[in-house]
């Protein structure tokens, strides 16, 4: 019987095990299967699985903002535009996502974007009711899962409210 291949670790999994935090590493196909499989398949709560959502202030291709949220929640900009104290928000271009912050559509990780690009990191606050959460690994169908405090300190994070 064939061995599995053990998958190479992502740079932001080097990021966790150089800062010892403790994480699991999946791989789902979420696009195929859905987010919803993925949560009852992993025996987790749906808005425990955060998406990265990259932000250009005050349209400046110097400006950007990071904002995790729960994966089933909508953004409102100009509240999350309002706190930040920018005249402006808006979603960055997905054609230039790469050249933004190293990644593809789908593979954003606040873990790599701090690490790697230094943007402001902030989470919406509902997700203080999670101890563990799930982001990208920085690439497309594989995440980690890890404590929430652990994350947000690793990238400076702050809490934001980001729908009302």
């Amino acid at each position: 019987m064939a061995k599995k291949k053990k998958e190479k670790k992502t740079n932001e999994e080097r990021v966790l095990d150089q800062n010892n935090i403790e994480y699991i590493e999946t791989s789902y196909n979420w696009l195929e299967k859905g987010v919803l499989s993925e949560a009852n398949d992993l025996g987790i709560e749906v808005d425990s699985i955060l998406k990265t959502i990259v932000l250009q202030a005050n349209k400046d291709p110097k400006d950007y903002v990071v904002v995790c949220l729960p994966i089933t929640k909508e953004i409102n900009l100009k509240l999350v535009a309002k706190q930040l104290r920018k005249k402006q928000l808006h979603l960055a271009d997905n054609k230039k996502l790469i050249n933004i912050t190293g990644y593809v559509h789908g593979a954003n990780t606040p873990i790599g974007i701090h690490a790697f690009k230094g943007f402001p990191i902030y989470f919406d606050e509902r997700t203080k009711s999670f101890d563990e959460v799930s982001v990208s690994s920085g690439k497309v169908g594989r995440s980690v899962r890890l404590k929430l405090e652990d994350l947000v300190n690793l990238v400076d994070g702050k809490y934001i409210q980001v729908e009302e």
